[in-house]
């Protein structure tokens, strides 16, 4: 009788050790570190006492989300959660936004004349983001600020859809600068952030269409190549977006553009083999002063910085 129960305490160990395996095996590809790491202490507590120790981890876990964690498990799971910031480029777009300050302060004046004039002068310049400045006139307090914001916005969107039909009306298969024309429209357009989610779809879509078009019927272009990277981008479709970058850094290997765009592409992955590897093959073509300011922390890092190609 003793020994039965011995074999069946047995069986039961090793049907969880084996049921541990399988389940740390499926769990890692679907769960986030932090809670992964709560499964791995509930098998491994299992070990000792099956199934019961699972059931006690668990239950501590959901009373622990219900009720609140430490600031030591949270500060742990931020740990866990970390990502590498480039904070050279942060450094660099700030300063770059900051030309933007004037054109934000303007829309929010307190004087009436002054918004006007910012809404009627600067916006309908040929900026991106036209529709978040006007967006600002919208909410203003002052009537007659929302009213100018409404009527600019109308007339921004009116003069995109008369571009587009007089580019659809000189559209030539045999010419690709009006395919061209016609994909900068939908570009355009879509970063002035002045249409509904409805048709930002819309025009997505139209904008990919001429972007193939032109890639099927005309030799590789750069053009077509960092435009695809965009739309791939926002349309949410990596394995098509990588498959373009690579061609175009197959087409244009001379090309510092390319290679970065595919450094990107990785490095928001945190694919860092693919990243060093790009780096490696730009060092046979490129010396480092050549690479974009943003970047240079990342390559001085990350890159023998001694193998670079040397200026002549």
């Amino acid at each position: 009788m003793e020994s039965t129960i011995r074999l069946g305490l047995i069986g039961i160990y090793v049907a969880h050790a084996l049921l541990a395996f399988v389940l740390l095996i499926v769990l890692k590809r679907k769960m986030k570190a932090p809670d992964y790491g709560v499964a791995v202490a509930a098998l491994s507590f299992g070990l000792f006492l099956p199934f019961l120790a699972e059931l006690a981890v668990y239950a501590v876990y959901r009373l622990a989300e219900r009720f609140g964690r430490s600031g030591l498990i949270e500060d742990y799971d931020d740990y866990i959660d970390f990502k590498v910031v480039n904070y050279e480029q942060i450094r660099h777009e700030a300063n770059s936004s900051t030309t933007l300050l004037p054109l934000t302060d303007a829309i929010n004046s307190k004087d009436p004349a002054i918004r006007k004039h910012s809404i009627l002068t600067h916006v309908n310049q040929s900026i991106d983001q036209q529709g978040k400045y006007l967006q600002m006139g919208l909410e203003s307090t002052d009537s007659e600020t929302v009213h100018y914001a409404a009527a600019t916005m109308n007339i921004l969107i009116d003069q995109y859809e008369q571009e587009l039909k007089l580019a659809k009306r000189e559209y030539d298969l045999g010419n690709p600068e009006t395919i061209r024309r016609l994909a900068t429209i939908y570009k355009r357009m879509i970063h002035s952030e002045l249409i509904t989610e409805v048709m930002l779809k819309d025009k997505r879509g139209a904008w990919l269409e001429e972007l193939l078009k032109a890639k099927t019927l005309y030799p590789p272009s750069p053009w077509i190549y960092e435009d695809l990277n965009e739309v791939y981008y926002t349309l949410e479709r990596p394995k098509e977006q990588l498959n373009s970058l690579k061609e175009y850094v197959h087409y244009f290997p001379e090309r510092i553009e390319a290679h970065l765009m595919l450094i990107n592409y990785y490095y928001e992955r945190e694919r860092w083999n693919e990243v060093k590897a790009v780096m490696f093959m730009m060092q046979t073509q490129f010396s480092i002063e050549d690479v974009p300011y943003e970047y240079r922390l990342l390559f001085e890092e990350w890159s023998d910085t001694t193998s670079w190609k040397s200026e002549l």
